[in-house]
């Protein structure tokens, strides 16, 4: 018996082992270790075609696909044919979708929705806008022939508050067919008036049940639009629509709330503004404003720029005259703007300093883009220098923007200003001899002088004599006398009806200034001297004295 061969055995053995583990280990492989493909949906992308038009989809499927559209009017080009919906293999896809004027009308855009599916997952890839239908029985356009449509939507102009400023958007329309504006399709902050014969009349409704404030514009971006109805024979009544806007409050109309309509003067601590009656020297003190002015502003949007500008003031021939420099800005005014709310306040004026002055102009924004780069002087005064001292006028249609002006004085001590009355009973040869007690003073019965209750011509303070002419018989003298006489200003005459019979001259007896009249009138009148107090040259008045005579 051959004896067996254990070591040969022992390979044959293994070899089997190694093939039947090769063999288990490749069918594991097949079943469970491959892997799918990745599942990717493009982009979600959106387009607008017209009727008649096509759109190309493009796209990478790495399974078999299938794309869908949910509309009618929208539907793949598949060889000689259109339809629905159109599948395929796996690879990089280019597909034309057809757009029909199926179920289009002249009211309202459509929408189709394309949709992928890749294996058993769908996603929508494209959204196709079909515009409106186009209407061309109808023409909108403005008083001007300008034609309105999708690119040039109607603006509503900007009325004023007052119910005199009205503002009208006038629409011409021009069909073959009857025109209307529905109400109940339009927003509700639109008036609407059929004038007849196709045009219309637009405003903003304040009353609107939206509770929109007319002062604040309504852009086209918010998707308004003015519908026109079109009643025609074939097809029924057509809606037309254009985009509509509103530019807001109208450009030039600015509130202030209160407003500081009278001149107003700030004591020296920059804490009391005083309000005048008027801008005259005759003015009396009005209202008192404690630590700052204040006001709301209306303007469109709530836009507006502030601008302080130095005010001049001049007094002259018996008033104020003001100027005023743009280029000059008021540092010691500073103006806080809190949304359309402002304060102003003014700091103290430094010990020493003169009088100075502010006006500040508050300027709706639109108006301002317009003047900013002029030359603002011109653009917004006028200068007279024809009445005895310059003064600017702010023109006529920035005068409503003025908030207020005024001006911060130094403390004055003032020392009032008496008269005396007095005359002599015998001509002065010599009048460096003569005294105060060589004097007769008025007797307050046929003689007087008194301050006036009312205020002068020249000056807010008056004083009246009356004399008889006969005190001035053989050439005496009648004598006025002033406890005082301001700096830079003379106790003068304006006005002498008697000149070359009666002469006044200026005499200082005991320290004191008089005024001295001499001379007897050759036949009387009713007219009087004028005299005062002032500076000739400025015209700035302490007091005026009328001299009368009987």
């Amino acid at each position: 018996m051959k004896a067996l061969n254990l070591k040969s055995m022992s390979w044959i053995m293994a070899l089997a082992m190694m093939f039947i583990v090769s063999f288990t280990g490749c069918s594991d492989d097949d079943g469970e270790n491959t892997p799918g493909e990745k599942i990717e949906f493009p982009t979600l992308q959106e387009a607008t075609c017209n009727a008649d038009g096509t759109i190309t989809i493009s796209f990478k499927a790495t399974v078999d696909w299938k794309l869908t559209s949910n509309a009618g009017w929208c539907k793949f080009v598949d060889g000689e044919f259109t339809q629905s919906s159109i599948t395929g293999k796996a690879g990089e896809q280019t597909i034309t979708a057809k757009i029909s004027g199926d179920g289009q009308n002249y009211s309202d855009d459509n929408v189709a929705e394309i949709t992928l599916t890749l294996g058993e997952k769908e996603q929508v890839i494209y959204k196709i806008t079909r515009p409106k239908k186009v209407f061309n029985g109808l023409t909108i356009k403005d008083e001007n022939g300008n034609v309105y449509n999708t690119e040039n939507p109607i603006i509503i102009k900007g009325s004023g508050y007052e119910k005199i400023d009205v503002v009208y958007t006038t629409i011409l329309t021009e069909s073959e067919f009857e025109v209307g504006i529905s109400t109940s399709e339009n927003p509700d902050w639109i008036k609407v008036e059929n004038k007849g014969e196709g045009k219309f009349n637009l405003t903003f409704n304040n009353d609107n049940t939206e509770g929109i404030d007319p002062k604040y514009s309504i852009s086209t971006e918010k998707g308004h639009k003015l519908v026109f109805g079109v009643q025609t024979t074939n097809e029924g009544l057509i809606n037309v629509s254009v985009p509509v806007a509103y530019e807001g409050l109208k450009e030039n109309v600015l509130l202030f709330k209160p407003e500081y309509i009278n001149a107003l003067t700030v004591n020296p601590e920059g804490t009391v503004f005083t309000e005048t009656s008027s801008g005259s020297m005759e003015g009396t003190e009005g209202v008192k404003y404690e630590n700052q002015l204040s006001s709301t502003i209306t303007v469109r949007d709530d836009k507006f720029h502030v601008l302080k500008i130095t005010e001049i003031k001049t007094p002259a021939m018996g008033t104020y005259f003001y100027t005023y420099d743009v280029t000059q800005e008021p540092d010691w005014v500073t103006v806080v703007e809190e949304g359309t709310k402002l304060t102003l306040t003014v700091a103290a004026l430094p010990e020493g300093a003169e009088l100075r002055g502010a006006a500040i102009l508050v300027i709706p924004e639109v108006i301002w883009n317009k003047i900013k780069d002029t030359d603002l002087q011109a653009t917004l005064f006028t200068r007279d220098s024809d009445n005895g001292a310059p003064m600017d006028y702010l023109n006529d249609e920035y005068t409503d923007y003025i908030w207020t002006h005024f001006t911060q004085e130094p403390k004055n001590e003032e020392i009032e200003i008496i008269l005396k009355g007095f005359y002599t009973n015998q001509e002065i040869i010599d009048w460096a001899t003569v005294k105060e007690e060589d004097l007769i003073p008025f007797d307050n019965s046929d003689q007087t002088i008194s301050t006036s209750e009312y205020p002068g011509q020249i000056a807010s303070i008056a004083w009246n004599a009356s004399f008889p002419k006969s005190l001035l018989e053989n050439n005496k003298s009648v004598c006025i006398q002033t406890n005082s006489i301001p700096a830079g200003h003379d106790f003068g005459v304006m006005y002498n009806p008697w000149e070359g019979e009666i002469q006044i001259t200026n005499k200082t007896i005991d320290g004191k200034e008089y005024m001295v009249l001499t001379g007897y009138p050759s036949s009387m009148s009713f007219e009087q001297i004028m005299a005062g107090i002032g500076n000739f040259d400025t015209m700035d008045f302490a007091i005026e004295l009328n001299i009368g005579m009987y």
